[in-house]
This record gives C-alpha cells, structure tokens and sequence, in this order.
C-alpha cells in the first residue's frame, strides 16, 4: 500500500465520519438544515457505510492501475 492509497484510506474514514455525524447529530449541520431531525442509528450508519465502501472501491482501484 503506498502513499496515495493511505491518503484515500485517511481522508475516507474522515469523511465517513462526517458523514454519520451530519445525519445522527442535526446540531452540527448548517443553520438551513437543522429544521430536519436526525435521523435514526440504522440510516446513520448506513450512509457512512456507503462512504466508506466507495472510498474502498477508490483505493483497489487505484492500486489495478499498475
């Protein structure tokens, strides 16, 4: 695993991150968007899930590119 695959890995953990917490914590959203509730567990970690899966699909293929 070489640099660029680490720096993916590390910015789609934060983003994955960010993302369970911008749909489990409304208070931290934007003052336009804090009129929704949060949403539950569930949908919550599923978003992040689907970041980070994108974010693993980004890392194999940058790795196939060799």
């Amino acid at each position: 695993m070489d640099a660029a695959q680490m720096l993916i890995g590390v910015i789609g953990l934060a983003a994955s991150i960010a993302t369970f917490c911008l749909l489990r914590f409304p208070r931290v959203r934007r003052a336009p968007f804090r009129q929704y509730g949060s949403y539950s567990l569930g949908f919550s970690l599923l978003g992040a899930t689907a970041v980070l899966v994108f974010t693993v699909l980004m890392i194999l293929a940058q790795g196939a590119g060799r």
